[in-house]
């Protein structure tokens, strides 16, 4: 019996699927265009309008908190500018607290930090609650949840 020559195009087509089968991407893309095809089907409803292009070129509407900026910006660059001055004239006149103050300042958060670390040790030495419980919001007793 006489071999059969396969034409050039049933030799492509299944050069295509055996790569397709050996291949998982290809593979799936040729599952998915199928129910890619089915989407379109004219249910123009489905989807929203496009927005015109005259409404997209628009130049953009000025909110209502900005038409001061809008009418007048060398005004508004101006109460800016002056307003920088001020907080920095503040600052240059306040230069913080003193030494003594720091001094008092440090020995406070040194307090803090050995008091939150007295409640932390505390807190490990304390039993757990029973099961069905759950500690407070200190965590000094367990309550009923």
């Amino acid at each position: 019996m006489p071999q059969r020559v396969p034409l050039a195009g049933q030799r492509a087509a299944r050069l295509c699927w055996r790569a397709m089968i050996r291949r998982p991407a290809p593979r799936a893309l040729a599952l998915l265009l199928p129910l890619l095809a089915a989407c379109g089907g004219g249910q123009d409803s489905a989807y929203p309008a496009l927005l015109p292009l005259d409404m997209l070129t628009a130049e953009p509407a000025v909110p209502t908190h900005a038409g001061d900026a809008a009418a007048d910006p060398a005004a508004v660059r101006g109460a800016i500018e002056a307003r920088g001055a001020s907080v920095a004239a503040k600052a240059r006149r306040d230069p913080g607290p003193s030494a003594a103050e720091m001094d008092r300042l440090t020995d406070r958060a040194s307090a803090l930090r050995e008091r939150a670390e007295a409640l932390r040790r505390t807190d490990e030495t304390l039993p757990p609650c029973p099961p069905g419980t759950s500690p407070d919001a200190v965590g000094a007793t367990c309550r009923t949840e």
